[in-house]
């Protein structure tokens, strides 16, 4: 099977319209924050407001099995991209915090249609035996807008203002829809509700996506208040976006090779390897600093799709729609809460000393998850199937 197979048509018009949607997104995670201390907002208020976008982004996430049922996927993810788009320089009408979060809160249900839509599509678009790859190109499109998004974002703030950003991330946005209409128009997803068996199946995974986005969420958010100056923060942001798409886009092929699910212990090891450098290096330090967000965003890249893989393979029987909708609500669900729980926490022990309590959860439940995994590999049930059995089983049930 080509790789232009995995790259050309459907596949691709896909990609583009995500990249330019996300654009919007990933410009302004740590530009609102900016945008609300600058007004006065505290270290609790700004991180609220990433917490407030991804839980409007859960919220829609939890209407999708319902919206599937009467919209085809290309619509919603249009519907997502306008609102995502079209209500981001409103936030220039007022200085007010209870009005940043109105518009904030209509941008969060917009993206959790553009991310739930976008992974059924790249599954159900997906040629055989490629899901890896073919999920590795989507999430190239959905990781790159944050190399120019979160440091762009901060960057172009501090040198253009606030409303040049929001003004461009509106722009980029819109220009999705046109190209969403080269998406055929007939798919719709499918969801059927998860057996508590299917839920234990992905619990890991989840788990994993979860703590592994609470590190990235809070890193993104807090970092450009913590102490670096502007540039170094925004370097340091770059290489994080950088090596996240290095990161998601390498473990496709290799994962297509030897199976999903085996990759998300040392991805997530590195995360927490990255976040425990930042955090030591909040006082000084550029090397570190800079090393810290190699390993984070690497390692959040690899962990991402690893962990989708594995969600979609072994839910195969709950449908793409199903799998996709879990996977987002887990991803965008970490994201929030390491924002919302770091601004808490920063408060108590100091933002140094929170960063390093995030870094030593996340490093202790991956080595617990690679351990307990090593033990069933090591001694498998009595005529149970091996991991990889289900994956081929429930890959060709899922394509059939």
């Amino acid at each position: 099977m080509g790789h232009t197979r995995v790259l050309g048509g459907p596949l691709a018009a896909l990609a583009g319209a995500t990249f330019l949607s996300l654009i919007n997104y990933a410009a302004l995670i740590p530009v609102l924050p900016m945008w609300a201390a600058e007004r006065g907002a505290d270290a609790f208020a700004a991180g609220t407001i990433t917490s407030g976008m991804m839980a409007a982004t859960v919220a829609a996430q939890f209407l999708m099995p319902w919206l599937m049922r009467f919209a085809p996927l290309r619509s919603l993810l249009i519907a997502g991209t306008l609102l995502l788009g079209a209500p981001t320089p409103l936030y220039l009408v007022s200085d007010g915090f209870t009005w940043l979060m109105v518009i904030t809160l209509v941008r969060g249900l917009g993206f959790g249609l553009v991310v739930v839509t976008g992974g059924v599509l790249a599954a159900d678009l997906a040629p055989e035996g490629r899901l890896s790859s073919a999920v590795a190109l989507y999430g190239f499109a959905t990781a790159s807008p944050t190399v120019v998004g979160l440091a762009g974002g901060v960057w172009a703030s501090e040198h253009f203002g606030f409303g040049a950003v929001f003004w461009t991330a509106t722009a980029t946005s819109l220009s999705a829809c046109a190209i969403a209409l080269l998406i055929p128009g007939a798919l719709h997803g499918r969801f059927t509700l998860p057996s508590l068996r299917s839920l234990r199946a992905v619990s890991v995974p989840i788990v994993l996506l979860v703590l592994t986005g609470s590190a990235f969420g809070a890193v993104t958010t807090f970092l450009p208040l913590s102490g670096p100056d502007p540039v170094a923060a925004a370097l340091a942001l770059l290489l994080a976006s950088l090596a996240l798409v290095l990161g998601r886009v390498a473990v496709g092929p290799f994962a297509d090779r030897i199976g999903s699910g085996r990759i998300q212990y040392g991805a997530a090891l590195s995360v927490a390897a990255g976040l425990g450098l930042i955090g030591g290096a909040l006082d000084g330090g550029l090397p570190q600093l800079l090393i810290g967000s190699v390993l984070l965003g690497a390692g959040f890249g690899a962990c991402q799709n690893d962990t989708f893989v594995a969600t979609v393979d072994r839910m195969s029987d709950r449908g793409t729609g199903t799998a996709s909708t879990l996977w987002n609500i887990g991803y965008d669900g970490g994201l929030g809460l390491g924002a919302f729980v770091l601004g808490a926490a920063i408060g108590a022990l100091g933002t140094q000393q929170a960063i390093l309590a995030l870094a030593a959860v996340i490093g202790g439940a991956a080595a617990i998850a690679w351990l307990a995994a090593s033990l069933r590999r090591a001694v498998p049930d009595r005529g149970q199937r091996t991991p990889r059995d289900q994956r081929t089983q429930g890959g060709d049930a899922r394509r059939r």
